[in-house]
């Protein structure tokens, strides 16, 4: 079994988009998300031409929850403005500009190993001190993007920041 031991932390400005998202009901991660509403819906949003990135497991902030929906979803960013057909059972948010930390673990070995890319991403984003460069984490204004694992890239994961003024000296 390999060992991850490095997961570097990026800051990114994430531009203003839109956000093409299929909504949990009761679930709050990505099995209960799968089991409750299925794996197809990543082939269908997938299949969205203009994508900016890959197709994400997301964490909605309160600040964008919907009443009878889970703040867990599957979703594609498109770009601002984007007016394409929206799959069924999906909905659209707009997002503005956005800080963001990408953190990606370094890739590894065997394709059941992903478990400890996700536990090395996770350790990380909970030892992280973004005030260090200027940021603080923004879980509660900004969705979180959860891309996956795979041995060719590893775990990678978008977690909303914010610019905090430096403190007087």
């Amino acid at each position: 079994m390999s060992e991850i031991r490095v997961v570097t932390a990026t800051p990114v400005t994430r531009p203003a988009r839109r956000l093409v998202i299929r909504r949990g009901v009761t679930a709050n991660d990505y099995f209960s998300y799968c089991a409750e509403i299925g794996c197809d819906i990543w082939d269908t949003l997938a299949a969205l031409p203009g994508r900016l990135d890959d197709v994400s497991f997301v964490i909605l902030p309160q600040s964008m929850a919907a009443e009878g929906k889970s703040l867990a979803g599957c979703a594609a960013e498109m770009p601002a403005g984007w007016e394409g057909a929206v799959p069924d059972g999906c909905e659209l948010i707009d997002l503005p500009e956005q800080e963001m930390l990408w953190f990606q673990s370094e890739p590894y070995e065997k394709e059941d190993e992903y478990g400890l890319a996700y536990s090395a991403v996770a350790s990380a984003i909970a030892h992280y001190r973004p005030e260090h460069y200027g940021l603080r984490f923004a879980c509660d204004e900004a969705p979180e993007f959860h891309y996956g694992a795979s041995p060719e890239t590893g775990c990678r994961q978008l977690v909303p920041a914010a610019r905090i003024a430096p403190a007087a000296r």
